[in-house]
């Protein structure tokens, strides 16, 4: 299965309209965003586009913003979702901590394995690092990874450190903002491949 990771649009129509030509010409399955739209118009380009997308909102989303994403069914803010043969779980910065408590439940009622864990905050110590010297992830992802492993782990906000990494058994992959048209693309089958691309 192919994935498309991506963050931090930031309003950026010419950079989503080219991942959308790219994703189409590379028989994409699947796109994940990492929040921060923050505009309408990107936003409805990559439904428009026809590829399944799953997202998130980030902290620089308005509530509108999460609004039409969970109109277009798109927003999976505290919810596990299947798509084919995996699992997604949203963690997004609106009601962070209530997104992790929903994720949580969720789980442990469905009892499944977390493949993919989607959230717009970097866990602590890991793609974090910013322009600053300072590691700007939260504790209380890195816990939530430490306890249910998902194979990955996609997130945004720190543009400053995109890049893949593991930790904890997990592959973690924050794609860069697409508003500089970065983004990851991901095959996830029995082993897990990730690269980060860049758009021309």
């Amino acid at each position: 299965m192919k994935i498309v990771g991506i963050s931090d649009v930031h309003c950026s129509y010419h950079y989503t309209t080219l991942l959308i030509d790219r994703a189409l010409s590379i028989g994409v399955d699947l796109i994940l965003l990492a929040g921060d739209v923050e505009c309408i118009e990107p936003l409805e380009t990559l439904v428009k586009s026809g590829i399944k997308i799953y997202g998130v909102a980030g902290n620089m989303d308005e509530v509108f913003i999460y609004r039409a994403m969970k109109s277009a069914s798109v927003a999976i803010d505290g919810e596990v979702v299947d798509f084919k043969n995996i699992t997604i779980a949203g963690v997004g910065a609106i009601s962070l901590r209530t997104n992790l408590e929903n994720v949580e439940r969720r789980i442990s009622e469905g009892g499944k394995r977390l493949d993919v864990l989607l959230s717009h905050h970097p866990l602590k110590g890991v793609n974090d690092f910013t322009y600053r010297g300072l590691h700007a992830g939260l504790k209380i992802l890195r816990d939530f990874v430490d306890k249910h492993s998902p194979r990955i782990v996609i997130h945004g906000h720190i543009h400053e450190a995109r890049g893949v990494s593991k930790y904890s058994g997990s592959l973690v992959i924050n794609p860069g903002p697409l508003m500089y048209g970065f983004y990851s693309l991901i095959d996830i089958d029995d082993s897990i491949h990730a690269e980060l691309y860049e758009l021309a």
